[in-house]
């Protein structure tokens, strides 16, 4: 920056002229004496500093998103008028940034959706398996029931043998919800070449097979002395329960399967995060895309005073771009010693003479703390605001 002149105006000191008195006697006469009268008169003192033209508003610019430059025409030195965009970046990345994001966005929110509706499908699965299990049970005891009142002579002479198909039956029960397990675990075992996943088969295969033999036994156990009609209800009941029976084991089997596969709420919670999370990065790409496209534009007229970029770069969020001074507004910061800061004061007016012209100034700031010049020597520094600055 140029230096430019300051003239201050001090206080007025009082001066008093005296005139000596002349002496003039002869021998033998009276005494004569010539006067002067004493006058007042004021002394001007004036204090001449260099000081430095500063805006009255400096504005660091700073970069806000990370991308290239592709327009940015800036020296030190450039006048620029407000709403002037100096800098314009290449979008090309952060579009790609946007779109990407976009597609990421999507893909979540499928993915949410179709987890949500398998695990909706899997629940009513669950919930009709689980009800049919309860339909069979009671089937089952009807169906007991009413085979155990056929004739209650019967049920006694046939107590042991129902007490052996009561065995069997929680047996196959018990078999049943065991290979109903098992057959879950298997499931979600993804790799059905493991020794894991061998193990458990076999033992699947073999309680079908335990279940098959029992329910053989069950149906082929002696009925004992009954009347042709006796016989046909307790074989129909038979064949009731069996089919009742199988149809329980499936409906323990989706029960398990389907219940395995329905989302938690800690699962449904990570998936509403996870998609929370695309949408923000998608926003983000599509804030900074926004900002890109909007460029940077200066908010007064003034003076460029730094430059730290230049077009071509790459430039990271929140690196300094420029700098401007205000021209709206000026200052002349001057550097005072010790023997001149006792004679200035704020609201003391001011001669700036810059470039042949003089402009009046007024003294706005003392600033507090001094600070040491090139030679080492302590200086404070004071604002002298240009009141009719020109162009």
């Amino acid at each position: 920056m140029e230096k430019k002149n300051i003239v201050r105006v001090g206080a007025v000191v009082a001066a008093i002229l005296v005139c000596a008195g002349i002496y003039v006697g002869f021998a033998g006469k009276p005494k004569t004496y010539l006067t002067g009268q004493a006058t007042y008169g004021s002394l001007a003192e004036t204090l001449d500093v260099t000081g430095t033209v500063r805006g009255g508003e400096e504005t660091v610019y700073y970069a806000d998103v990370t991308a290239p430059i592709a327009v940015m025409d800036l020296e030190i030195g450039d006048s620029v008028e407000k709403g002037t965009g100096v800098v314009f970046y290449d979008t090309a990345d952060l579009e790609k940034i946007r779109d990407e994001a976009l597609l990421t966005a999507e893909a979540s929110e499928s993915n949410v959706n179709a987890l949500l509706a398998e695990s909706n499908k899997n629940a009513s699965k669950y919930a009709k398996a689980s009800a049919d299990e309860q339909t069979y049970m009671l089937l089952y005891a009807l169906s007991r029931a009413d085979a155990n009142a056929v004739s209650q002579e019967q049920y006694t002479e046939n107590y042991q043998l129902k007490c052996q198909a009561d065995g069997i039956q929680k047996s196959i029960s018990d078999k049943s919800k065991q290979a109903a397990e098992k057959s879950a675990e298997l499931e979600r075992i993804s790799d059905p070449t493991s020794q894991e996943y061998k193990d458990l088969a076999k033992e699947v295969a073999d309680l079908n097979v335990d279940v098959a033999n029992l329910q053989k036994d069950l149906v082929t156990l002696p009925d004992g002395d009954m009347t042709p009609d006796e016989n046909a209800h307790i074989t129909y009941d038979k064949n009731l329960m069996e089919d009742i029976s199988r149809n329980w084991t499936q409906a323990v089997t989706d029960a398990a399967t389907a219940e395995n596969q329905i989302l938690n709420e800690d699962r449904k919670t990570q998936l509403e995060k996870t998609h929370e999370l695309s949408l923000l990065s998608l926003q983000t790409a599509q804030d900074n895309l926004e900002v890109a496209n909007a460029g940077v534009y200066t908010e007064y007229a003034g003076v460029v005073t730094a430059v730290s970029a230049d077009a071509g770069a790459v430039v990271t969020k929140g690196a300094p771009l420029f700098t401007i001074e205000s021209t709206e507004e000026l200052k002349v910061d001057v550097e005072l010693s010790k023997y001149d800061i006792g004679k200035i004061a704020v609201g003391q007016k001011a001669d700036i003479v810059i470039a042949g012209m003089t402009y009046p100034g007024t003294v706005t700031e003392i600033k507090k703390l001094a600070q040491k010049d090139a030679s080492d020597k302590a200086k404070v520094t004071a604002e002298v605001k240009i009141d009719e600055p020109d162009d």
